[in-house]
């Protein structure tokens, strides 16, 4: 069994068809791709003749899959237990048992230190793909966050015709190098030493109480996306059986492993990912046919 069809996902489910054992895939989504459909391009994957956009990579992951006869299933995995020869997957609410699991994902948005929040899903949002599905044609849209993916999610909103401003708590963006650049060509503001205090939704947009050295003002967007950091899903799914291993162990029991940015602490390279992917494949491969 493999849970989360991104890189890491896809790169083990199709390294397992390769050595002769037919995986059972499954995505919250249903979907190949995971966060890197969120991407604005891809551009440093070995082999790509030509910057791709993150929906377009996620597209070729699920083409790649279909090559190899696996499909992806829909369902969202809510925790792993302890099984007689195995695993046990709470799978929305269904028990899935499994004698290997290769668990592939991913991360968890960090959220916005704003208490109770009405406008969740509404007007804020973790992930660009959910805020274009949910908000049409946003005009102006504030990120929070100061590395590489708010400056990332900026560009892909920058290139639907959003006016997109970066508020930064400190003083200087944690994103280096190319992505500044392309920011800089997108006319992006950024906005060093701006904190999201506070929001409140109004008619077709959102209020933002922003705090910077001058004082508070409460300023109108489309839209908040916030780019805070993110998290492993592991521990959380893991927590009946993890006990003290370490989430960032690719084998931290027999029969389990734990690939991709889940592992590596959300580096975000799908390079990194698929090799992890891979390793996982073929070490369950190993143990699953008494290797």
């Amino acid at each position: 069994m493999i849970v989360g069809a991104g890189p890491a996902g896809v790169a083990a489910a199709v390294q397992c068809q390769r050595l002769g054992v037919s995986p059972r895939l499954i995505d919250r989504t249903g979907t190949a791709g995971g966060l890197i459909v969120n991407g604005y391009l891809v551009e440093n994957y070995p082999g790509l003749e030509e910057p791709l956009p993150g929906p377009a990579f996620g597209a070729r992951l699920g083409n790649h899959l279909a090559r190899f006869g696996v499909s992806v299933e829909q369902g969202e995995l809510r925790g792993v237990g302890a099984a007689a020869e195995g695993w046990r997957l709470d799978v929305d609410g269904d028990e899935l048992l499994t004698e290997t699991l290769i668990l592939a994902t991913g991360t968890a948005p960090r959220n916005l230190a704003l208490g109770p929040d009405p406008v969740v899903g509404a007007r804020l949002f973790y992930e660009v793909r959910e805020l274009l599905g949910a908000v049409a044609r946003p005009r102006r849209v504030l990120v929070v966050g100061g590395g590489e993916a708010a400056f990332d999610y900026g560009l892909t909103l920058a290139r639907v015709g959003a006016r997109v401003e970066i508020a930064i708590r400190g003083p200087a963006p944690r994103a280096r190098g190319r992505l500044l650049e392309l920011a800089a060509e997108a006319s992006i503001r950024v906005r060093p030493g701006t904190s999201l205090v506070a929001l409140e939704a109004g008619d077709g947009g959102v209020a933002a109480r922003l705090a910077t050295a001058g004082g508070e003002a409460s300023e109108r967007v489309d839209a908040v996306l916030a780019a805070v950091g993110r998290r492993s899903t592991a521990p959380e799914l893991l927590g009946e059986v993890l006990g003290g291993d370490d989430a960032r162990s690719l084998t931290p029991k027999p029969g389990l492993f734990i690939c991709g940015d889940g592992r590596s602490g959300s580096l975000g390279q799908a390079g990194i990912a698929v090799g992890d992917g891979l390793v996982a494949a073929a070490l369950a491969v190993q143990r699953a046919v008494g290797g």
